[in-house]
């Protein structure tokens, strides 16, 4: 069975922001949405990121 790999990079910030989601979510990808109040836009940029780099093999 082979994959593809890709190198997505993250800031720190980003990998905070993401532990966060995740756990909101119940460390289910399908179900991560941004965070509300202040990290709300850093999370939405977070989220697509994350969501390009792992969810990219689906489009193609």
């Amino acid at each position: 069975m082979s994959s593809k790999i890709q190198r997505v990079e993250f800031r720190t910030s980003d990998s905070r922001i993401l532990r966060e989601m995740l756990k909101k979510a119940g460390y289910i990808t399908a179900k991560l949405t941004p965070l509300a109040g202040p990290l709300h836009h850093p999370s939405q940029a977070a989220l697509r990121r994350f969501m390009t780099g792992t969810m990219q093999e689906a489009s193609t």
